[in-house]
């Protein structure tokens, strides 16, 4: 007969309780519950009166209305150069100073024979008057002394120019020279430009050439220059249009628009760069809400009271001034979800916070 022996009989008895403990256990175990994503919590405002001016922004440069770069009329060896890029000179200002020693010889040179070709002149001037010389010889003398007379003027407005003098009033944008080099009339020493004189020269795509060419006189302009965050606030000028080009750019399809800056003051240099905001249309008195509230795409979401969701709403060719756009009538006591709206979706519960 079959035996059983004790290990093996006390290993099945623990076995057998192991199964049906586990089984006890799966059979009370309480159903776990499904899992509910948290409602989306959002923020909510109705449209405010207020005021929306149509607009364009265009991105340009500020430049100096005029630009004059000053060239020596005469070449040679500067030894003299004493102001830099940022300066204030009055007009005829000593910009810089050309050796004139051999300007003076030429100079010097021309100033002999003038005199000596004068003094000719006089004395066969007074002959020919007493009728002691001929008409030929008069002619002659007088030749040469008006030639004379020439070369040494030029040779005295030379000397004169070995000073390089500002032309205009201004401020040194550029001044690129120094003691020792070689001043030529081929090369500026100096640019100069009127710094209370700025315009931005504004590239327009085609489509508003119209709206800037018969309303040009009723278009607002102001010219910001981006400021720093925590350090220096924004630049705002007000600018007037002085020209609209008549033409259409081939290439770009812009036309050029020359816009005057008000009053520049110390925030706008030459070369800065700039946003123009052109206003032509003012709407008052109407319903808005700020340009935050709509998505990448241009769409809101509107609370639904009632229901307690969001729901979708498609806004095209709404009218803004790039801060607030101007609600439909239709949506004017409507609830607007101003935060948390890119994290929801139509028909969506939300819940509102405040």
């Amino acid at each position: 007969m079959f035996k059983i022996s004790k290990k093996t009989l006390i290993l099945s008895i623990l076995g057998a309780l192991v199964f049906i403990i586990c089984t006890i256990l799966l059979m009370t175990r309480k159903k776990a519950a499904p899992y509910v994503a948290p409602v989306p919590a959002v923020t909510i405002a109705k449209p405010e009166k207020g005021s929306v001016s149509e607009a364009i922004t265009i991105s340009g440069y500020v430049e100096a209305k005029a630009m004059i770069p000053v060239v020596p009329f005469v070449s040679g060896t500067i030894i003299s150069y004493p102001y830099k890029a940022g300066d204030y000179v009055e007009k005829d200002t000593v910009l810089a100073k050309i050796d004139d020693a051999p300007y003076r010889q030429q100079f010097l040179q021309a100033q002999a024979a003038y005199y000596g070709y004068e003094s000719t002149f006089t004395r066969i001037e007074n002959l020919y008057k007493s009728g002691a010389t001929t008409q030929q010889n008069y002619d002659s003398a007088k030749a040469q002394y008006e030639a004379s007379k020439a070369q040494y003027d030029l040779a005295k407005l030379q000397m004169e120019y070995t000073e390089v003098k500002a032309p205009v009033s201004g401020t040194i944008l550029m001044a690129d020279s120094a003691e020792g080099s070689i001043g030529a009339t081929s090369q500026p020493l100096a640019v100069l430009a009127n710094m209370e004189d700025l315009v931005v020269r504004l590239k327009v795509p085609e489509k508003y050439f119209d709206l800037f060419v018969t309303r040009k006189d009723e278009i607002r302009l102001t010219v910001t220059r981006p400021g720093i965050k925590g350090m220096y606030e924004d630049a705002v000028s007000e600018a007037v249009i002085e020209n609209v080009a008549p033409y259409i750019s081939a290439e770009s399809k812009n036309f050029q628009v020359v816009c005057g800056i008000k009053e520049p003051g110390e925030r706008f240099r030459p070369g800065m760069f700039i946003k123009v905001t052109a206003s032509y249309a003012n709407h008052e008195d109407v319903f808005v809400m700020p340009v935050t509230t709509r998505k990448l795409d241009g769409s809101c979401y509107l609370y639904d009271e009632d229901i307690g969701s969001a729901v979708f709403l498609e806004m095209k060719d709404v009218i803004t001034d790039g801060k607030n756009f101007i609600v439909p009538d239709e949506y004017k006591n409507s609830w607007f979800i101003t935060d948390g709206q890119n994290s929801v979706f139509d028909g969506q519960k939300v819940k509102v916070i405040e």
